[in-house]
């Protein structure tokens, strides 16, 4: 009698440690099992913006990614690459999955308020976008703005729409079209973040290109050109709206033609 209560003690536990390790990994809610979905973003800095800007303003981003169950891997590259294996790991592109993230001074062809910009294809498949400081550290002087909140927020607009692909705009949170004077402001920024259905459908992108790229059938294997001329499609932060040649810009909070 003893045995057979040892017997099926010990397969108990057994079959609770094998639920345990095939939840690893995962998470849980609502009851349900969830797997959680990761993204690397290798950051280019040739702006120069000061590391501990540019640390606060990834966990900025970080943390609405993390709402949105979705992890980001941030490789800061250096130019040039402190090693070999740093530089392929830097240089590697796959979509959705490994996105890049470059942060210059200003854009060469776009209005002076621009902050950021992200290239796609017609078919939604972008993995470079850019952003561009010098209009941030612009509001942080006329309007406060923490700069690194406001470059965290607007590195998190942008890979918005690299995962969430064209016309991804939204009435409200991170991804609305217009940003206020009133919303650049600290407070604001920390209740923008993506909606239930964006998160859904980033996280879906994100899981559902595994097995694709295990098979080798990822996106963007090349390194796309920065001019905004030689992509059929691009979004601009700063700017109202996604478009082919229409734009409107945000200055100091107002939306101009």
């Amino acid at each position: 009698m003893v045995t057979k209560t040892l017997s099926r003690y010990f397969w108990f536990v057994v079959l609770l440690t094998l639920l345990d390790t095939s939840l690893c990994g995962k998470d849980t809610k609502n009851g349900l099992t969830e797997e959680n979905a990761q993204v690397t973003v290798s950051v280019y800095n040739p702006a120069d913006v000061p590391g501990e800007v540019l640390s606060r303003a990834e966990q900025t981003a970080s943390r609405i990614f993390q709402r949105a169950g979705i992890e980001v891997n941030w490789l800061n590259c250096q130019m040039p690459a402190a090693s070999e294996e740093a530089s392929r790991a830097c240089r590697e592109l796959a979509f959705p999955t490994h996105l890049h993230l470059r942060i210059v001074r200003k854009s060469a062809g776009l209005k002076g308020e621009a902050m950021g910009i992200s290239f796609q294809g017609q078919d939604g498949i972008g993995c470079l976008a850019d952003l561009f400081y010098e209009p941030m550290e612009e509001l942080e002087r006329s309007d406060g703005t923490n700069v690194a909140t406001l470059l965290g927020h607007v590195a998190a607009h942008e890979l918005g729409h690299l995962l969430l692909g064209t016309n991804s705009h939204a009435a409200a949170g991170i991804m609305q079209a217009r940003w206020t004077a009133d919303e650049l402001t600290s407070t604001h920024l920390a209740r923008m973040v993506f909606l239930d259905q964006q998160a859904q459908k980033m996280k879906q992108r994100l899981l559902e290109a595994r097995p694709a790229l295990r098979r080798g059938t990822g996106g963007c294997r090349s390194r796309p050109r920065h001019a905004g001329l030689n992509v059929p499609f691009f979004c601009n932060l700063g700017l109202d709206r996604c478009g082919k040649s229409s734009f409107r810009g945000l200055y100091r909070g107002t939306v101009i033609d």
